[in-house]
């Protein structure tokens, strides 16, 4: 897992893989693009590169089910409002209450085994890789409509 804000002015070229830079460089380059943006899917590079943006609201922490995706590494960025995320390292250890890799690249679980918690404001960003179990979208003082980008990144070409 990865956290940051895209204003931090960081060398992230000699930190981070090719298609991560990319990701992070798209964020960058569109951040006063994404407030008007549509809500909906933008392929980059097909099915391999993509780009989510969505308005949801934030829910309480039990509604917000933990999950893990195998296929792809995400990279969650706050446009606008605030969300809590929980996370931790997916130990083999959490309850799986279901398995939908076919169709959505997902396994959610019951709860997540030494859960951490971060809060992501407008600009921020967090990536999580296929072993980052993660509980999004939950509320920070209250429930609140927020915009969110999510660029999924396959990690086949990681």
């Amino acid at each position: 897992m990865i956290f940051s804000n895209i204003e931090t002015g960081e060398a992230i070229e000699k930190k981070y893989t090719e298609p991560v830079v990319r990701a992070i460089r798209y964020l960058q380059e569109h951040q006063h693009e994404f407030q008007h943006m549509e809500t909906g899917i933008y392929p980059i590079e097909g099915d391999d590169f993509f780009v989510q943006v969505f308005d949801v609201t934030t829910r309480e922490k039990e509604e917000a089910r933990p999950e893990v995706h195998r296929k792809y590494v995400e990279l969650h960025y706050s446009v606008e409002g605030k969300e809590r995320i929980g996370f931790a390292v997916d130990l083999g250890k959490n309850t799986v209450t279901e398995t939908l890799l076919e169709t959505k690249d997902a396994i959610f679980y019951a709860q997540i085994d030494r859960e951490t918690e971060l809060v992501l404001e407008p600009g921020d960003y967090a990536i999580f890789f296929p072993e980052d179990v993660h509980r999004p979208i939950w509320e920070h003082g209250g429930k609140v409509a927020i915009r969110r980008v999510v660029i999924k990144i396959n990690e086949a070409i990681m």
